[in-house]
């Protein structure tokens, strides 16, 4: 009976696997198109990793995995989306095929007996919560390893997976190579706890260069600027950049779009009150992921952690009850209240959010066409000026940078205006992102490289008032020091100098603390002075100040002890991501890596 149950559940478990394993799939697939069979124009090298040829089969493929992953639950992607996307999957196919040389040059693999091993004793983590192999609500392995040696399973289902562990396991020997000698001491562990659990309390007084130096104090010669300008070079460095003019429509939910939510809304409160299941109606409609696999269960939170308005719908119902639909910035949400006491509750949520219909869409997306049809025919000014649209002039798109001001993160338009196959004056097809549509004329570029000394004199003159006022400041707070030093109080010494004394509440360390800063150097004497004791002058970020302690606690070694493992583990944690991290950029780094892609896609473009 048992295996009969579960073989009628298989199709269940197929689909968790091949959810678990696409990417793996993918990648192992494309493995396959690296033998040169294909060849010529029919599979051409788009890439080469360190030797290893990267062709426009396995690319494709790479590629559309990620892209399907992102339009995952109906979502639509934006041209900037799209780049985004294509920029991160190039990147991780990079990333495994350097991994794949490594693999190779150390000749590390998988033996049969280590896949049975992990095949039975090691399984998939989206295995262990599917209810096929739950027993009273637990994982039972041994339902796993029963299905799976079942003569009935499926034999290319268990190739594929033996083939996921062949790749997997020489994945986890190199991991466990590369962070082999990552090493956290006691010290370093109690030092962090320290670092985090010390709080101190302190009176200062903080000196404002700005507002306490006149602009007079100070006088910037030319070889001063110059002299900066030598010895900081490598800060200004300036992207390639392109000049623009640019329209955009705004793409934002009309009136109608807010009605049809909230109607939206009302039907599927209406439908729970006559009876469905709130969780089911939530995993079925609900437009929110976070919560929409767990029936909208939002979990236990602070009244204060909610938006007011759900805060003030769920405490103005019974618990248990579901609320009128409650209108936010984002949509409207149905609530269901589970738990609740004084300043927590329990909830459950369908959330219907404020759309931009298809009919609004269309109105901007043929009123870009027009633009566009207009623009192509003329010039971006004309065409913005028949259709009552304003231009924004000269905008400055830079190599690198996403952001496009007045259009938000875009970076699909400096990659068509800093293309060398775009032509000064030409107008670009209109691009789409969250904030809208946009349309763009080329003006001009400018190749990257260092700054001319003419265009930073000002920004560099700025520097350098600041960090002479700082030292004037400096000599000025000496004299609150003196004045505490011969028995003056410090409100006394400060007030002689128009300063005013501040108080802190208890922070730690690692907190940013209003006048004194983060990290700072008088954070530093806040936990090094003596209790009472008057610090001389420190640096307090843009400002100096004169510290006084009031009150510390210090932690203990006693409460260490009790977390000490999960301390020493989070440490270990964070040291092998970033030493993992930088042992996969230091092969980047040492790795040849041509992308030919732009020179596929535009034979006449040299490659990136």
């Amino acid at each position: 009976m048992f295996m009969k149950s579960m073989r009628s559940s298989a199709r269940y478990v197929m689909l968790i696997l091949a959810f678990a394993f696409v990417g793996w799939l993918v990648f192992e697939g494309i493995n396959d198109m690296r033998g040169g069979n294909l060849g010529g124009d029919i599979n051409p090298v788009v890439g080469e990793v360190a030797g290893r040829a990267i062709r426009y089969n396995e690319w494709n493929a790479y590629l559309q995995n990620e892209l399907a992953f992102a339009r995952q639950n109906g979502r639509s992607l934006t041209e900037e989306d799209v780049r985004l996307v294509t920029n991160r999957a190039w990147d991780a196919l990079v990333n495994a095929t350097l991994l794949d040389g490594e693999l190779d040059r150390l000749e590390i693999t998988a033996t049969d007996s280590e896949i049975r091993e992990a095949f039975l004793n090691q399984p998939p983590p989206e295995m262990f919560t599917h209810p096929a192999f739950q027993t009273d609500g637990a994982f039972d392995i041994e339902k796993y390893r029963r299905f799976f040696t079942d003569p009935a399973t499926d034999q290319n289902t268990l190739l594929q997976i033996e083939s996921y562990y062949r790749s997997l396991l020489p994945r986890a020997k190199l991991e466990a190579l590369v962070k082999g000698g990552i090493y956290v001491s006691e010290d370093e562990a109690w030092r962090f706890y320290r670092d985090t659990n010390e709080t101190a309390k302190v009176r200062f007084v903080r000196v404002d260069p700005q507002a306490t130096i006149p602009d007079s104090a100070v006088f910037i010669t030319d070889a001063e600027v110059r002299a900066y300008y030598d010895a900081h070079r490598d800060d200004f460095q300036r992207p390639a950049t392109a000049r623009v003019n640019m329209v955009s429509v705004a793409l934002r939910p009309t009136i109608d779009d807010t009605v049809a939510a909230r109607q939206r809304a009302v039907e599927l409160r209406d439908r729970v009150v006559a009876g469905e299941d709130f969780a089911v109606v939530a995993e079925a409609e609900s437009g929110d992921p976070a919560t929409r696999a767990q029936g909208g269960d939002m979990g236990k939170r602070a009244r204060s952690a909610l938006d007011p308005a759900l805060a003030e719908a769920a405490y103005a119902i019974r618990v248990g009850d579901v609320s009128d639909p409650v209108e936010t910035a984002f949509g409207f949400h149905i609530l269901k209240v589970e738990e609740r006491s004084t300043d927590s509750l329990s909830l459950r949520q369908i959330f219907v959010p404020i759309e931009v219909s298809g009919e609004t869409e269309d109105i901007a997306f043929n009123l870009m066409d027009e633009l566009e049809g207009i623009a192509l025919r003329a010039d971006l000014l004309t065409a913005a000026d028949s259709v009552g649209l304003a231009v924004q002039r000269d905008v400055t798109l830079s190599d690198g940078l996403a952001f496009v001001p007045g259009a938000g993160a875009l970076g699909v338009a400096a990659d068509w205006a800093l293309d060398p196959v775009t032509d000064i004056g030409e107008v670009s097809q209109f691009f789409e992102n969250a904030t809208g549509f946009h349309l763009f004329e080329l003006l001009g570029r400018s190749q990257q490289g260092v700054a001319p000394v003419t265009d930073v004199a000002v920004n560099i003159r700025q520097i350098l008032s600041v960090q002479k006022k700082k030292l004037l400041a400096r000599e000025a707070a000496a004299g609150v020091v003196t004045a505490v030093a011969a028995g003056t109080p410090l409100d006394e010494a400060a007030a002689r100098f128009g300063w005013t004394v501040e108080e802190t509440g208890m922070f730690r360390r690692g907190d940013f603390v209003p006048g004194l800063g983060q990290g700072t150097e008088a954070i530093g004497e806040a936990f090094g002075a003596p209790l009472g004791a008057t610090t001389g002058v420190v640096d307090a970020g843009d400002g100096v100040a004169v510290l006084q302690v009031l009150d510390r606690v210090d932690a203990t070694r006693e409460g260490f002890e009790e977390v000490k493992e999960a301390v020493l583990s989070q440490l270990e944690f964070e040291r092998t991501q970033q030493y993992v991290d930088k042992w996969l950029a230091s092969l980047r780094a040492e790795a040849v890596v041509e992308d030919h892609r732009a020179r596929l896609n535009n034979p006449d473009a040299d490659a990136s």
